[in-house]
């Protein structure tokens, strides 16, 4: 009789837990995917599972297949291939990410309608082509951050189940397996479903751990910092995916058309530049800022080719100026006059640049930087040093106080406009006041010019560490050597002399001053013989100086 109960039990549990997998469990598989990462040189990098969660394409899985990857490819229950479009949030403790594809799915799951408790019964779905649902039961349930539920679960299982849906007895889903703690464990869904992004998105030390580029905002305002913040990606087609991203969504607006075209005449592909900008026209509501942002992208095109006529047809400074003058037609704003003084100035029309710049400064949106591009027009055009320093003067009265780096670049063209006047101690003066307001981060071209004014203005000591600091942050610059060599030979430090000339030569055995220097450090440490071979060689080289140090030294 007790067998008979026993058997009678058995087959009542096999037809229960049958009936639960039967259908709704069941079809949960087909919402499943397997996962896989790819490092930059296209190795596999790491592999798990995840679920489809939404019907367009959201997905959630582990994380940690995505710490390093480049690349990210589902394979979904029918076999189709989906590459990863974009990470949208992710949390590493939990190890839980939520991202999307770029295509439609399968199928996908809806969430429980309520939290599992201790002792219910769930269903880990693996993908319906690996395995069939298996049966587990929640060990114990947990609470994070008041309201998200984290299971343990009584079961065994392994890498091959990592990440896979865990459901309850309707095929709603309650989470993704973790194998990654101490026990086996399902996050609640609801946690990784309410990831979403926003601008700061794109400084997210987690999502930052990955390559897979960051999903966009869907708040305009936000989206506008997170695509400025997302220019400095170094993967060309994930900035691409990314401005398209937001011309999509924000058909409209400019920003999007304009980040791209920037981004495509940086990298000489100017037809798509082009047909950006002329998409921008014809989509965009702001029709002044479409006509404006084409003349800025046709003047960068020009300044930074060396072939006129690799541009489209019509990129010239004349239609860049037209350009410039619609935008005004339809919205008289300040700053599209001053791209029409920008475009005179690249244009050697210097006059009419002056003038335009000068007219500004009549109008409220009189700034520093109008009289300082009004002295690049000036100096062009052959004015007086003293007109030349009133009009810089005149840059740095319009500067806030206390002063910030925002008015350095107007205290370092004062500073080389006091060297040119050789009024040296005021130019140091400036040269140290630029130096304080970028906080120490100027480069190698800054101390190599100050230590040539230092020269000039005899504050020898100065100079030589300038020069030094120079070398030292450029130690392949052979001008940056024969400076230096230069200047301790003029302070009659000859055997600094001699290093300095020695390495530039190192670097460059053509340089005939710095044969010169070195001839006449060595003559004059005692090796005449020595300093004439070299002096020699700077007169083989063509060195105007040599002859005269020949006949000196013999």
């Amino acid at each position: 009789m007790k067998r008979i109960f026993l058997l009678l039990f058995l087959i009542v549990l096999f037809l229960n837990n049958t009936f639960a997998q039967s259908s709704q469990v069941k079809k949960a598989a087909d919402a499943v995917f397997s996962l896989t990462t790819f490092k930059a040189d296209g190795s596999i990098l790491a592999t798990a599972n995840g679920v489809f969660v939404t019907a367009d394409g959201m997905a959630v899985s582990p994380w940690l297949p995505f710490v390093g990857a480049s690349k990210a490819v589902v394979t979904d229950s029918k076999g189709g291939k989906h590459d990863v479009d974009a990470v949208i949030g992710a949390n590493a403790i939990y190890d839980v990410a939520k991202f999307r594809v770029k295509d439609k799915v399968p199928a996908s799951i809806l969430a429980a309608q309520s939290k599992a408790g201790a002792g219910n019964r769930a269903w880990i779905v693996p993908d319906k082509r690996s395995n069939t649902p298996k049966n587990v039961y929640v060990k114990a349930v947990e609470t994070f951050m008041d309201k998200y539920a984290y299971y343990i679960i009584d079961a065994e299982v392994d890498e091959i189940m990592n990440g896979c849906p865990v459901t309850d007895d309707s095929g709603r889903l309650l989470g993704i397996v973790n194998i990654s703690g101490s026990a086996p464990s399902v996050t609640d869904i609801a946690y990784p479903f309410d990831f979403s992004v926003n601008a700061m998105s794109m400084t997210d030390i987690t999502l930052r751990q990955t390559d897979i580029r960051i999903a966009l905002p869907s708040e305009e305002k936000d989206a506008l910092l997170a695509l400025m913040l997302s220019s400095d990606m170094k993967d060309a087609h994930k900035y691409e995916a990314t401005f398209n991203e937001f011309i999509a969504k924000f058909p409209k607006l400019n920003d999007g058309y304009y980040a791209g075209a920037v981004h495509y005449v940086s990298g000489g592909n100017y037809s798509d530049a082009d047909r950006l900008m002329k998409l921008a026209e014809e989509k965009t509501e702001a029709k002044d800022e479409a006509h404006y942002n084409m003349a800025r992208i046709i003047l960068a095109a020009l300044s930074g080719t060396d072939d006129p006529a690799s541009l489209p047809q019509g990129w010239t400074l004349d239609k860049a100026l037209e350009e410039t003058d619609v935008a005004y037609s339809i919205s008289p704003q300040p700053i599209y006059k001053q791209l029409k003084a920008q475009i005179f100035y690249a244009s050697g029309k210097y006059e009419e640049s002056y003038n335009e710049y000068m007219a500004l400064t009549n109008t409220d949106f009189d700034n520093a930087d109008l009289y300082y591009q009004a002295m690049q027009a000036k100096a062009q055009m052959g004015a007086a040093d003293e007109v030349l320093m009133e009009l810089i003067e005149k840059a740095i009265e319009k500067c806030d106080t206390p002063y910030t780096s925002i008015a350095a670049p107007y205290f370092l063209a004062r500073a080389l406009q006091y060297d040119k006047m050789q009024n040296y101690r005021k130019a140091m003066l400036d040269f140290y006041r630029y130096e304080i307001l970028m906080n120490g981060n100027v480069g190698h071209e800054f101390y190599f010019y100050r230590g040539e004014s230092e020269m000039r203005g005899k504050l020898y000591q100065q100079a030589l560490n300038d020069l030094a600091h120079a070398v030292a942050l450029d130690p392949k610059n052979t001008m940056y050597w024969a400076e230096l060599a230069s200047a301790n030979l003029k302070v009659k430090k000859f055997n600094e002399a001699i290093i300095s000339s020695q390495e530039c030569l190192r670097l460059d055995d053509k340089v005939s001053e710095a044969y010169l220097i070195l001839g006449v450090s060595l003559a004059e440490t005692g090796k005449k013989t020595e300093g004439l071979e070299n002096m020699r060689k700077a007169q083989e080289l063509g060195n105007e100086q040599a002859a005269s140090f020949i006949e000196k030294y013999k």
